[in-house]
């Protein structure tokens, strides 16, 4: 009976033994939690960047993309009037402009934006002689054209297809040979809304002035004194980068311009400024829309601020 009793210990031992084994080995295992893994964040450069803020004429919508090349000016100037497009064939213009060493512009090539791309519309170049500047411009089955500027201090008299006399001391003047008919546009910083008077025989025609709605954004609004309705009178909206960039838009009763101008305010601020102004204003036309643009970037000695 003793054997048997010690038989039955040990049975009843290896049988805790194995209980206590198989409790053991149902309890809930220990889960250790991992920390979330986080998708690394892009950086600067490899974030997509924003669209800068205004028009982008040179966008490739229709028509190829317009970049930069070799020029130190390229101003891209689509005209967004109904109808041009129709008439003409195509809507914009891409002005390449080059400066010499010391900021003077050269010359350069006016093309017109196709859908098969850029073709050559106007050569312009430039040659120096003494106080004289000659501005020939040429077209592929057309008329040339040419403009001597005879430079004095702080004046420019322009004689040839075109006429008219500029100044600058804390204004951008644009005038007839004879005075009798005047634009004045303020680059006089210490005027924020650089004032504006158009003067024809002493009596003012028109009038404008520039405002600052938000930070990065100017803009420029001109009328006529008689013109209760503004019917005539046209506003232009810019957005200028710290880089000097301008990209702006025009409108009246209905739009006149887009434009995106890059290298603008470098030659506005060379030691030629007014030189370079009155060879922009010769070259692109449409003064009534450029020419405060022009007074702008003066007034901000090619900082874009």
């Amino acid at each position: 009976m003793r054997k048997n009793c010690s038989g039955f210990g040990f049975v009843a031992l290896l049988l805790g033994i194995v209980t206590i084994f198989m409790l053991a080995s149902c309890k809930q295992a220990k889960v250790v939690e991992k920390p979330i893994e986080t998708v690394p964040s892009q950086t600067n450069a490899e974030q997509k960047t924003l669209p800068a803020p205004g028009p982008h004429p040179e966008a490739a919508v229709g028509v190829p993309e317009v970049s930069k090349q070799n020029e130190n000016i390229l101003l891209v100037y689509r005209h967004t009037g109904s109808g041009y497009a129709e008439a003409y064939g195509f809507d914009t213009y891409v002005f390449r402009l080059l400066t010499d060493g010391s900021g003077q512009i050269t010359g350069g090539i006016a093309y017109q934006r196709t859908i098969g791309g850029e073709i050559e519309a106007v050569r312009y170049n430039t040659s120096l002689s003494g106080d004289e500047i000659s501005l020939t411009a040429s077209s592929p089955g057309e008329k040339s054209w040419s403009d001597t500027l005879k430079l004095k201090e702080n004046r420019v008299d322009v004689s040839g297809a075109h006429k008219m006399v500029a100044t600058l001391d804390k204004a951008l003047v644009f005038s007839s040979s004879d005075g009798n008919y005047r634009e004045s546009y303020s680059t006089d910083p210490a005027q924020k809304d650089l004032p504006v008077e158009i003067r024809k025989g002493g009596s003012l025609m028109e009038k404008g002035a520039w405002s600052y709605p938000e930070t990065g954004k100017a803009v420029y609004a001109q009328t006529r004194p008689e013109d209760a309705q503004n019917a005539e009178g046209f506003q232009i909206s810019l957005w200028y980068q710290d880089k000097g960039d301008f990209r702006f838009m025009t409108e009246g009763p209905e739009p006149i311009n887009e434009v995106y101008a890059t290298g603008f305010a470098s030659v506005l601020a060379s030691d030629h400024v007014l030189v370079n102004a009155v060879l922009l204003d010769l070259m692109l036309g449409d003064s009534r829309y450029l020419r405060p643009v022009y007074a702008f970037g003066i007034s901000r000695r090619g900082s874009g601020k």
